[in-house]
């Protein structure tokens, strides 16, 4: 039986190709789309799925009562050993760790790396699988290291490393040499221990060489904020336990500053991807899904809409298989089988469509996602249901519609159009018309904030500026008179306009804060003030605005500070240059106001511009980055210059830099990923929209055919008849603007309030939406009223 229904589907998929071709298209690509989405999806939600008893791994997360203190993802040093140390019952393991960068040798070959300088446990706790070493014991001695499978090919060129010496530039006791001891075997997924706040890591080292990039006995010291933190509970605990002993872990060690703003919370490392940087992935992962199942409902309602409208073809057929005893059941089962292998075909092209568009969508989602033939069970499974879903969905209501008409009326060939199926095809036209409404007004106010985001007005000048990453760190007077000489001879390159040595530079990453009292204050009550360490370059080479007073030059006091708009209003300051502020702790003091900046977007625009005060290196040499200002058509030959100079001057260090353009950029990738998936997702509700209108235009046409040629007859026009069925579309398509533009305006405003600074709130987008929809729509119909309207209409009224 089941054979015999799929012999007699086919036959009619056959024999109406229009339409075959309209339907196994649409569900095709809404298949095809979903697919990468789910794929998308769950490749986000494996993230951290290597991890050894990942139920059990938690990340130490802080929340801070006052604006402007630390970052969320940073703990006191000893707090995750404390706890494993005095509740061991609660505790089976930790890790902690502070993410850093160095340069790194071997011979010739000089490369800037990540370190990760932490606690031994590492490969233990985490089960992170080793392709050269001891799992057991990884690590020799404090001299020893960890290399990725990537760094050793990128030094060596093979694998095979153990006992080999690299070269590591530390901060505080020069250059280092370790013995690699183990080399980590290269994963698929990604986790967030081995790859920190977006930054993969490429070399682990024992916790006492953390004092070489930090203060010494940082991890023994409670109030320096500064680790990433991880723990493991013993089996059986819930993180809620932990509450208690943390807080009194927090009471009995750390200052009074962080008793009284710091909280410590668990996240599970399970969803610690998910729900870092305020949720960001999984709101993506969630408007992502939303997008697809629009989508492929667009596909479906096509489905439907053309199988009842096309029915009159069946009619006979139908009334022919109840004369000779057909049951109503078999007829349903036979018009689902329909349905099921116009599905399986559309499921079957949209594989081969998945290969094709799989690298151009990952990386329009800047993610590698996987073969077909790589496919997790769960995958696979997902994806055979989605196929039955979509087939049996789209076949239940033109099953049980033309099933159930009543027999003489069927036998003669007709079915009656009652308002109630009228109703529903207008209504299914309006919900696709609506949601293609909805999702392109939506991409639209993403692409006007992305524009928002380049286009405003930053406060700084990001054009030509290029930033040499792989500085070496020799963070006292020698090292600091040594990068300023070459500072000094780059900036006499006609082809440079400006060069500053900085701890950091505007790209979201500040350098700490700093408790400050404002003038008349008292200690209970300080502000905290976002850091900037530069020489007296920064503001000529970024472009800041002086409001009042003067910056700062490398031959000033000490004591001298500058300070931005924001710091002036959270300081309540009078006038702010040449008034005294007092900042409290051992890199505080009485300082002076030389000069105020106008506010810049340091970080991200989600972000309010925080108060931030600058320091000068004579306070401390403190440096990172050493950025130049370029003034020249041809920058390639320019910074090729620059290459030269700095080889000169470090031959043993490596020349790795960044435009500020890029790196502004790569503070907007998801905001730029999600606007490139929601155009993507408008192109393709708009080709389904379009193919079921033809689809219904062409069937209408058919139907209505003689009703043209009467109208002919009576003098009606070519003009006349495509005006007849505009109108007809018009109220479908001015419904579903009046449904979606509320719904749209409100999902939009609710996306945009995630942005300090946003665009407005305008008639613009929903004016564009509502015309494109009406002129795509209109040129459809006419083209193929067109051919129709102008026939001679004597075969039209001949026409059955």
């Amino acid at each position: 039986m089941t054979g015999m229904y799929i012999t007699i589907a086919l036959r009619h998929l056959a024999k109406r190709k229009l339409f075959s071709f309209i339907n196994i298209a649409g569900l095709a690509i809404g298949i095809t789309f979903s697919l990468l989405i789910a794929v998308y999806i769950w490749e986000e939600k494996q993230v951290n799925s290597n991890l050894k008893d990942l139920p059990r791994q938690y990340y130490l997360q802080s929340a801070w009562k006052a604006e402007n203190m630390y970052m969320p993802l940073i703990t006191p040093g000893p707090l995750a050993k404390a706890l494993k140390d005095n509740y061991p019952s609660l505790v089976a393991n930790y890790y902690r760790t502070f993410p850093c960068s160095a340069n790194v040798s071997y011979k010739d070959r000089h490369f800037r790396m990540s370190l990760q300088p932490g606690d031994t446990t590492a490969i233990s706790t985490f089960g992170l699988p080793l392709l050269q070493g001891n799992p057991a014991h990884p690590f020799r001695d404090d001299n020893s290291i960890v290399i990725t499978e990537e760094t050793a090919m990128k030094f060596f060129g093979r694998t095979n490393v153990l006992d080999e010496v690299l070269t590591v530039d530390t901060r505080k006791n020069g250059k280092r040499n370790y013995a690699i001891t183990g080399v980590l075997k290269s994963e698929t997924r990604l986790n967030t221990v081995t790859t920190i706040n977006g930054f993969k890591s490429d070399i682990f080292m024992p916790m006492p060489n953390i004092g070489y990039f930090i203060g010494p006995d940082s991890d023994k010291d409670w109030n320096s904020v500064c680790t990433a933190s991880y723990i493991k509970l013993q089996p059986g605990v819930k993180p809620e336990q932990l509450a208690v002993p943390i807080r009194k872990l927090v009471m009995m060690n750390c200052n009074q500053q962080l008793k009284d703003n710091m909280s410590i919370q668990l996240v599970a490392m399970n969803t610690f991807y998910l729900d870092t940087n305020n949720g960001l992935v999984r709101k993506m992962c969630y408007i992502l899904a939303v997008i697809a199942f629009f989508v492929l409902l667009m596909a479906v309602i096509n489905y439907v809409n053309i199988s009842i409208g096309t029915s009159v073809y069946r009619l006979k057929e139908i009334g022919l298989r109840k004369v000779f005893g057909g049951r109503r059941q078999q007829l349903i089962a036979q018009f689902l089988s329909e349905s099921l292998v116009l599905t399986a075909i559309a499921a079957f092209l949209s594989i081969a469509f998945f290969e094709l568009l799989r690298p151009l969508f990952g990386q329009v989602l800047n993610k590698t996602l996987p073969h077909v033939w790589s496919f997790s069970g769960m995958m696979v499974l997902f994806y055979l249901l989605l196929v039955a879903v979509v087939g049996i969905i789209a076949g239940v209501y033109p099953a049980f519609v033309l099933t159930a008409s009543h027999l003489l009326k069927v036998l003669k060939g007709k079915i009656s159009v009652g308002k109630g199926e009228l109703l529903f095809r207008k209504g299914s036209l309006v919900i696709q018309f609506s949601l293609a409404v909805l999702v392109f007004v939506c991409t639209l106010y993403i692409s006007r904030q992305i524009d928002y985001f380049f286009k405003k007005e930053l406060g700084y000048n990001k054009e030509q500026v290029f930033v040499i990453s792989s500085v070496p760190r020799q963070w006292d007077t020698v090292g600091l008179k040594r990068i300023e000489q070459v500072r000094d001879e780059m900036m006499r390159n006609t082809a440079v306009k400006s060069a500053t040595i900085s701890y950091e530079v505007p790209d979201g990453m500040n350098g700490g804060s700093l408790p400050v009292i404002p003038p008349g204050g008292t200690s209970d009550a300080p502000v905290n003030v976002e850091m900037l360490v530069t020489d007296g370059n920064y503001a000529a080479t970024f472009g800041l605005k002086i409001v009042a007073g003067a910056f700062f030059t490398d031959q000033d006091n000490a004591m001298d500070v500058v300070l931005n708009e924001s710091a002036v209003k959270a300081l309540h300051l009078k006038t702010g240059v040449g008034e005294q502020i007092e900042a409290p702790g051992p890199l505080g003091g009485t300082f002076r106001i030389k000069g105020i900046v106008k506010d810049f977007h340091f970080t991200n625009m989600q972000q309010k511009i925080a108060p931030m005060i600058f320091f000068s290196q004579n306070t401390g040499a403190y440096y990172r980055f050493l950025s130049i200002k370029l003034q020249t058509a041809d920058a390639r030959k320019a910074i090729a210059g620059i290459e030269s100079v700095w080889k000169a001057r470090f031959p043993d260090a490596p020349f790795e830099y960044f435009f500020m353009d890029d790196k502004f950029q790569s503070m907007y990738n998801t905001e730029t990923r999600l606007k490139q998936a929601a155009n993507v997702a408008t192109a393709l509700n708009f080709i389904i929209i379009l193919l079921g209108a033809a689809g219904v235009v062409a069937f209408s046409l058919t139907r209505r055919t003689k009703e043209i040629g009467v109208r002919k007859v009576l003098g009606a026009d070519t003009r006349n008849i495509i005006y007849l069925f505009l109108k007809e579309y018009t109220s479908v398509i001015l419904i579903a603007n009046i449904i979606a533009w509320p719904v749209a305006y409100f999902i939009a405003d609710r996306w945009l309030d995630d942005y300090a600074y946003r665009t407005s709130m305008s008639v613009v987008p929903f004016i564009i939406a509502g015309v494109i929809t009406f002129s795509l729509t209109y040129i459809l119909i006419a083209l193929q009223c067109f051919r129709t309207a102008s026939a001679n209409p004597t075969g039209l009224l001949r026409s059955e």
